[in-house]
């Protein structure tokens, strides 16, 4: 097996060379694995490293089609190999089967959604660079295929740190460009886009600028008009879901930061609204990220460190160096060694140009 691991690695080097977007290093990733772990259906999802929801996702169809449920049982329920759980697992993969000790149909996502879909078991993954998630990976076999095995389990989890290092890194690329049907880029709108979804995300009511941002999010996605985006989903997913802490819904954390083609970031938010009907209701936001929103992410494809990102924060602000300084209880000597090692890594000479660089190019 260490062999077939160092050719698949081999292989990846050259994927990450020839498909610069995530979308479309994701898609080549699918068609490598396909070769050495056969799968009859697969989703590759990327995913916010704060909150763990997706920000878009690339499947086939066998999976689309029952795509929106898996993140109702993802985020509502407890069950086999979820990704929460992966994350912290010694080995970050694990096959259904092979998890429920050969009995598949103790999962209730198998019961309710992959048999009823022809599925007979699913090999999960997450992707993590630096302590940080970026990444979900989910396998399916037909029911009559055999499971996935521990050598296929194995092989997968020692390819997530290279697939997880490229895609902490990778930016989207603009020939992926979110294209109206005359093949011209979509621009992001100016004002924010404001509708209102039932529990079902079945839309009830929107704002002008409404239509045009889900298009802009198909358009990355590349699904089609009738399909709520993924990230929509997974924040309206997190909004219904209780709060391990008190049961109350948890729309502190349904909130998620996407990176669209063409260089934007755009902020996905969903609250729960009590009606006076017995119909939950949804409220969602859509609208260009705000600086302190895309920081994080650009941290991570910089590969800044905490303390860096605490001085760029400052920095952003317009403090000075001597403001800055104190309010992070360093000396501007230290605050001046960070700064270097943050041009550094950004490749930028000045403070005018780390903004510009990290913010004025996205707005």
């Amino acid at each position: 097996m260490d062999h077939t691991i160092s050719r698949l690695s081999g292989k990846l080097h050259r994927v990450a060379d020839n498909f610069p977007s995530p979308r479309a290093y994701r898609s080549a990733c699918l068609s490598l694995l396909a070769g050495a772990v056969p799968f009859d259906g697969a989703c590759f999802t990327g995913v916010d490293g704060d909150t763990g929801l997706s920000t878009g996702s690339v499947t086939d169809s066998a999976v689309e089609a029952i795509h929106p449920r898996l993140f109702d049982y993802e985020y509502r329920g407890d069950d086999y190999n979820r990704y929460n759980e992966l994350a912290s697992a010694k080995i970050p993969a694990a096959g259904l089967t092979l998890a429920s000790g050969g009995q598949p149909e103790r999962s209730s996502r198998f019961r309710d959604i992959l048999a009823p879909a022809g599925f007979g078991d699913e090999l999960r993954a997450v992707l993590t660079a630096r302590g940080r998630r970026c990444g979900h990976l989910s396998l399916l076999r037909r029911q009559d295929r055999p499971p996935f095995t521990e050598d296929e389990v194995r092989l997968v989890a020692a390819l997530l740190p290279q697939m997880a290092a490229y895609l902490r890194q990778a930016g989207f690329s603009d020939e992926e460009g979110s294209e109206n049907p005359a093949g011209q880029p979509l621009p992001l709108p100016r004002e924010s886009g404001v509708f209102v979804l039932s529990d079902r995300l079945r839309l009830l009511a929107a704002n002008g600028s409404a239509d045009s941002w889900l298009a802009v999010l198909r358009g990355a996605e590349r699904i089609e008009p009738d399909v709520m985006p993924r990230p929509v989903r997974a924040v309206c997913a997190r909004a219904l879901s209780p709060s391990p802490q008190d049961g109350s819904p948890a729309d502190q954390a349904a909130w998620v930061c996407v990176p669209v083609p063409g260089g934007g970031y755009v902020s996905i938010r969903a609250s729960r609204m009590e009606t006076p009907s017995v119909e939950t209701q949804l409220a969602v936001t859509v609208e260009r990220a705000r600086p302190a929103e895309i920081l994080p992410i650009l941290s991570e494809s910089f590969g800044l460190t905490e303390r860096e990102r605490e001085v760029v924060e400052r920095i952003v602000q317009g403090l000075s160096g001597k403001e800055a300084a104190l309010s992070l209880h360093m000396s501007e000597y230290t605050l001046q060694d960070h700064l270097k090692s943050v041009f550094r890594k950004t490749g930028t000479k000045s403070r005018r140009e780390l903004v510009w660089r990290l913010y004025s190019r996205f707005s």
